[in-house]
């Protein structure tokens, strides 16, 4: 629908590039992406990775972090940049006709950064504000909270914005050599979505990273093993928020389909099943629903809601119960159809933009080593039956493999934990 299918390339150095040409677009996203995430970060230095990604930005060998800002924006452009738990994403995206300018400066911000110490003490303090933000958001740092508990004493439960002292200490010299072991193009992938030939960008890659291709460095990652728990963390404030999680399927797992469906399902919009019965009919909470987190070399399937504190028990109840339905009775009447166009609905909205699109490719690729095509994942979609999301309910809802967090004044703590821990489905 798009004009020509989304391409693969490597470099003669084996750099891999994403290409989708879209002749009929305005814009073009592009971006650089580098395979080092927070799960990558030595303990004691929790945000390292995120704090790179900020004084990237603060300047290069060529131009100041101002004249980078006043180019990228007089091209009818954005340039900026996120950190994940695998990857750090520095983008542009801009006019057809400004492509170039857009190139020139994503490939200076990543490959001649100053890092100076002044920029690094100035953006501590940003990310450090970062971070008490994202703490004073219950309904965001219940997902950090979760993944803290789940993974516990591994770095897939790092949060990607940091700990403020793990930001604190870090100095030039660990900065410059994080940076130097891990922004080398054996560790990039870079994507483009747009109007822009395949062979322009390719040009591009090849005059700007390529020389420096050869220098590698390797990552000593190992899957997380997951844990079963009840785990309480303290707030102030008569809503509690909570988070339930089970061990998920990796991004290349083939059931991960399924547990999409199967998320839609129980909580992926105001149709589900926990959202219908848990808020619409008995109104016990505001806000309730559930995720699938693909990575690497894991997953987490998660369920959130908020609600007053004394009601948190009987809505881990009503949860139970929900969740106990669906792997005893499986699916009722067009229920599977409904998730597979709610599914279908969200990704082509999402893939019509250049700049969304450039991001899926970029992810898949960095989590697979694929390209995903919007045909292909339609059809995976439409492929599955009731009986593989049954079967994926029966398998992921495992109780003795449900790590629950609680974040809020939760009455009678220990009490509370305790039954909740009893709750079965």
């Amino acid at each position: 629908m798009y004009g020509k299918k989304v391409s693969l390339h490597y470099t003669p150095a084996r750099i891999p590039v994403v290409i989708e040409e879209r002749p009929y677009a305005r814009t073009v996203a592009l971006s650089i992406y580098i395979t080092v995430g927070s799960r990558d970060e030595p303990r004691g230095r929790e945000g390292i990775a995120h704090l790179l990604e900020h004084v990237m930005f603060k300047g290069t060998k060529n131009m100041t972090s101002k004249e980078t800002s006043e180019l990228i924006e007089a091209a009818g452009g954005e340039l900026n940049g996120y950190t994940g738990k695998e990857m750090t994403c520095y983008y542009a995206v801009t006019l057809s006709e400004t492509v170039e300018t857009a190139q020139k400066i994503l490939a200076d911000t990543v490959l001649n950064p100053l890092l100076e110490k002044d920029a690094i003490e100035i953006e501590k303090n940003v990310v450090a504000d970062e971070i008490r933000m994202l703490q004073d958001e219950p309904d965001n740092y219940i997902h950090y909270l979760l993944a803290r508990a789940i993974w516990d004493g591994h770095p897939m439960a790092f949060s990607e914005a940091g700990e403020i002292d793990g930001v604190n200490p870090i100095s030039e010299e660990e900065l410059r050599e994080f940076y130097e072991r891990f922004y080398r193009p054996s560790n990039f992938v870079i994507t483009a979505c747009g109007n822009v030939k395949d062979q322009k960008i390719l040009e591009w890659v090849a005059e700007s990273f390529d020389e420096e291709a050869m220098r590698t460095s390797t990552k000593n990652r190992s899957p997380p093993t997951p844990r079963s728990c009840v785990e309480l963390f303290p707030r102030k404030g008569e809503q509690t928020y909570v988070g339930i999680g089970f061990p998920g399927y990796f991004a290349g797992h083939p059931n991960r389909f399924a547990q999409t469906l199967l998320s839609a399902i129980l909580g992926g919009g105001t149709s589900s099943r926990l959202y219908q019965n848990v808020r619409e009919k008995r109104g016990l909470v505001y806000s309730i629903y559930t995720t699938s987190q693909p990575y690497s070399d894991c997953g987490l399937f998660g369920i959130f809601f908020s609600a007053k504190s004394s009601k948190t028990e009987i809505v881990c109840r009503a949860v139970a119960e929900e969740l106990s339905k669906i792997k005893k009775e499986g699916l009722e009447n067009d229920e599977l159809m409904r998730a597979k166009r709610f599914i279908k609905g969200m990704l082509v909205r999402k893939l019509e933009s250049t700049e969304s699109r450039m991001f899926h490719l970029g992810e898949f690729f960095v989590l697979t080593g694929k390209i995903p095509t919007e045909a292909e994942i339609l059809s995976n979609l439409e492929r599955i039956t009731e009986e593989d999301v049954a079967r994926t309910a029966e398998k992921l809802l495992d109780r003795s493999k449900t790590c629950i967090a609680i974040y809020g004044s939760v009455d009678g703590d220990k009490k509370t934990q305790e039954e909740i821990d009893c709750l079965d489905f």
